[in-house]
């Protein structure tokens, strides 16, 4: 059985990875300030109220080596994310093993309050899977104290009932906890979710851009122009500050890779260049779909436009024959109005014929913009909006 697609781009789900993982980091960086404001107050607590030596040391080695966890895992995670992935679930186990220790040596109803520090440590992963881990690990605290310390949850009006209505107390407090935390976290994917969509869209806009350029002109860049002239300026550029040119091999590179040389030919002529560097040097390729295209592109495009940062994320500024709030009449209307604008020509695009209207909306991410009711529309009965068009088009220039 095929797996239902959560997305309609796949791409989406990495990019919300790659924003999880980088606000992780900081996550982590929060959890290391509590953990080590954490240790500070309870040390300073302990020779205060003249804590037996031993046991404040071995409760401050034991902070100390979960801190030390904390910055190893944060180091490492610098090359390999997994690290931090796996330091949410070192910390959250260990700091409640924290937590029942400080219970254990207080013997005070006052230390139960550091299960809700730990819970609340735990809390700024937003993970599902820590979240878990620790109401496991807060239920079988509150176990632990029941069994161990019943006296401290023993009240005046002591009945039959009482052990049963703390035990009910526990289990309902941290069903509330675990409901609040699940909102939280299904609102940061949501988050998260419309940031990469957003990020999705934006590339296939660009991309859907260089392919109607492509399909409307017949044209693409001219390399081998290109070339010469940054070849040019990178002479005429070494030429006025008096240093070699060090631009000459790294073009002749570019421009191989232009051609789709293969890498280990290219590897093989330029010894100093590794797979890796070949990699790099492919965002700077103007041909394609490559970074540097897509980044003129977008500079062209978003010069000088003002987005109210409540609309930063917002579908709307990509889906603009697709509103969420428009009704079915409006997008049928607005898609009609488009054809017709592509059949009589617009700024920077020809006049096109209802063929190659056609491949525009079905072979590229138009397909994906449009409301998939007006799309079946069209399919069905294309004849019926070249009418429509030819009607339209003849009013305009009799008038």
């Amino acid at each position: 059985m095929n797996k239902n697609k959560t997305y309609m781009f796949k791409e989406i789900e990495d990019y919300r990875e790659e924003l999880e993982t980088k606000h992780l980091r900081t996550k982590n960086h929060f959890v290391l300030g509590l953990l080590a404001g954490m240790m500070v107050i309870t040390i300073i607590y302990m020779f205060v109220t003249a804590f037996d030596l031993g046991d404040t040391i071995a409760l401050m080695i034991g902070f100390l080596i979960v801190i030390l966890i904390n910055i190893a895992q944060l180091a490492y995670g610098k090359e390999n994310y997994k690290f931090l992935q796996l330091n949410k679930y070192i910390t959250t186990v260990y700091v409640y093993v924290l937590s029942i220790v400080i219970i254990f040596l207080f013997e005070s109803p006052v230390a139960i309050t550091v299960l809700f520090l730990a819970y609340a440590i735990s809390a700024f992963y937003q993970d599902l899977k820590v979240m878990t881990i620790s109401n496991v690990l807060l239920l079988f605290s509150a176990l632990m104290i029941l069994l161990n310390f019943p006296e401290y949850l023993t009240f005046p009006s002591a009945n039959t009932e009482n052990s049963f209505g703390v035990a009910f107390f526990f289990v309902a407090f941290i069903t509330i906890l675990t409901v609040s935390t699940f909102i939280i976290i299904k609102q940061k994917r949501f988050f998260y979710n419309q940031i990469a969509l957003s990020k999705e869209t934006e590339f296939r806009n660009i991309d859907l851009l260089i392919d109607i350029q492509k399909q409307a002109t017949s044209t693409d860049i001219d390399l081998k122009k290109y070339y010469q002239n940054v070849r040019a300026f990178c002479e005429e550029f070494s030429g006025k500050i008096g240093a070699e040119n060090a631009f000459s091999e790294k073009l002749d590179v570019l421009f191989a890779l232009e051609k789709n040389t293969a890498r280990n030919k290219l590897l093989a002529k330029y010894p100093k260049y590794s797979a890796a560097d070949l990699y790099r040097l492919e965002d700077l390729l103007v041909g394609g779909k490559h970074r540097l295209r897509k980044l003129a592109i977008k500079m062209s495009h978003t010069y000088n436009i003002d987005i109210k940062r409540r609309e930063m994320f917002s579908e709307t500024h990509f889906k603009s024959f697709n509103h969420q709030y428009d009704n079915f009449e409006i997008k049928l209307l607005a898609f009609v109005v488009f054809y017709a604008a592509l059949k009589r020509g617009i700024d920077g695009i020809v006049s096109l014929d209802g063929q190659a209207i056609r491949n525009i909306l079905t072979s590229t991410d138009y397909f994906y913009y449009i409301d998939p009711r007006v799309m079946r529309i069209y399919d069905r009965n294309s004849e019926v909006f070249e009418t429509i068009a030819a009607d339209i088009l003849g009013k305009g220039e009799a008038a």
